[in-house]
């Protein structure tokens, strides 16, 4: 999988500065606020569910959403690109594990200016991935974390040229009451492209107005302004190789590899305790999309330009 654009990793800079600066407006809200409840969780991994409050008992969630954003530059053609996912995810104090399915439907537009001989690409891709993490103390109050993903894509039959994973190792540092770091790397390849993966992360927490993680590839910051509502700001960037048919005009059962960052801002509604919806006004950022041949050698990759879109989210809890 192509690393990371150089806007994308401007764009988690970014984040990091807004973070500090909203921990610090935070932190004085928290302590003027006589509800403040609890700290942060030393050891929890960021982007993955926060232990429990007490005993070893899982805390489950399932999640379905549906997005679409407006065409985006390629190349002087257009592609806009529908998604619609399902998810579910548990989570103890040692062990979280997460599984879900992505059917994306891609639209292209003015394909003559690809070097495709007026040809579409594909139209549908699917993806399906899993998760494990294991986490624990190690020494002091100092944790440690390790997460292996997979995933599966393809055009129309799942087949070993659309598989990739990811394996990640690393430590949890708190730092203070509120704060803690997470740092660490790994590896994640595909039948295409393998490379190593830096893991970097900051957490903050202040009781339950105030929450920011801000790490990749999935950066969150929270505001809930209420008990049955709240605002979130994310950042993330998603990456996955899908295996292309048989018959694909383009890569006779080669691969594509798609990078997409992409940002979004979360009007989320809690109207009863453990479901919540939540509208989302979003913008993909400059990503990538690569062609394979059957052989693994590439065929050409085309910078993706920036669209706006929107999404809505629902989510249980249990």
């Amino acid at each position: 999988m192509p690393p990371p654009p150089l806007r994308a990793w401007l764009f988690g800079i970014s984040l990091l500065a807004a973070v500090t600066v909203l921990a610090l407006l935070g932190e004085c809200c928290a302590a003027s606020d006589p509800d403040e409840l609890h700290d942060a969780t030393p050891g929890a991994s960021a982007g993955k569910p926060a232990p429990p409050p007490t005993g070893n008992s899982p805390t489950c969630n399932m999640e379905a959403e549906g997005n679409a954003l407006a065409p985006a530059d390629i190349d002087g053609a257009g592609v806009a690109v529908s998604r619609a996912s399902v998810k579910a995810a548990a989570g103890t104090e040692h062990f979280a594990w997460d599984m879900g399915y992505t059917g994306s439907h891609f639209e292209f537009s003015d394909v003559g200016h690809l070097p495709f001989g007026g040809r579409i690409p594909f139209e549908n891709l699917h993806r399906f991935e899993l998760g494990l993490t294991v986490r624990g103390g190690l020494w002091g109050t100092v944790g440690g974390f390790a997460t292996v993903r997979g995933g599966l894509g393809f055009e129309r039959d799942p087949g070993a040229s659309g598989l990739d994973g990811t394996a990640l190792a690393g430590l949890v540092v708190p730092l203070g009451r509120k704060w803690t770091v997470q740092f660490g790397g790994g590896v994640t390849g595909s039948k295409v492209e393998t490379q190593a993966v830096p893991v970097i992360g900051f957490n903050y927490e202040s009781g339950d107005r105030f929450a920011a993680k801000l790490g990749f590839p999935h950066t969150e910051i929270t505001w809930r302004g209420g008990t049955w509502w709240g605002v979130r700001l994310t950042g993330s960037i998603e990456a996955g190789s899908y295996g292309l048919a048989d018959d694909n005009p383009i890569a006779r059962k080669g691969s594509v590899a798609i990078l997409a960052p992409q940002t979004g801002l979360w009007f989320d509604l809690r109207p009863m305790d453990g479901f919540s919806a939540s509208i989302g006004a979003l913008y993909a950022l400059p990503g990538t999309m690569t062609f394979y041949r059957e052989s693994g050698s590439r065929i050409k990759r085309f910078d993706v330009g920036g669209a706006p879109g929107g999404a809505l989210r629902l989510r249980y809890e249990f």
